[in-house]
């Protein structure tokens, strides 16, 4: 259940059709790769395409866009998060209980990283309680896009963050 302590839910999808939006090629006969990303057609991509998934996970776990206490995303840029939220509230009508979180102002785009930063910034500063659900937002080039509901516990919130 969503209430519980831990991942209550985890659904991951590919959307194919914006594949060709990051491609990587040989770098001539030096080691190595260079990357081509079309940046803008992949926030465009994500920000349409993540309301699907995220309906299906709240769906599916009983719960509604306005149970979820706090949205972590991928820390690409806030303007980025501020759409992509913006899109999700439109599409459900209504939004978290707390604005998404964003580093990427302070930290960049810290890649794999990017939500376990983002969590222990939230918890020191006593922002994320115990019991309170936080949906994690993953997406990749590619285009690939994760939701994880969590509900954080009294023990990792006392080990992270603040004490009440």
């Amino acid at each position: 259940p969503a209430d519980s302590p831990g991942i209550s839910l985890a659904g991951f999808t590919t959307v194919a059709d914006h594949s060709r939006l990051c491609l990587a090629y040989p770098k001539g006969d030096d080691p190595g790769a260079r990357m081509f990303t079309d940046s803008r057609g992949i926030q465009r991509a994500a920000i349409a395409a993540t309301p699907y998934l995220l309906h299906e996970i709240l769906d599916a776990a009983g719960i509604s866009m306005h149970d979820v206490d706090h949205v972590i995303t991928h820390q690409t840029s806030a303007r980025a998060i501020r759409k992509g939220m913006a899109a999700v509230t439109q599409s459900f009508g209504e939004g978290p209980r707390h604005d998404a979180v964003i580093t990427v102002d302070r930290y960049g785009n810290t890649a794999s990283t990017t939500h376990t930063v983002a969590l222990v910034e939230e918890l020191e500063a006593g922002r994320i309680r115990a019991g309170e659900t936080i949906a994690l937002i993953a997406l990749a080039s590619g285009l690939e896009i994760g939701v994880v509901l969590l509900t954080l516990d009294e023990e990792l919130v006392n080990r992270y963050g603040h004490r009440d």
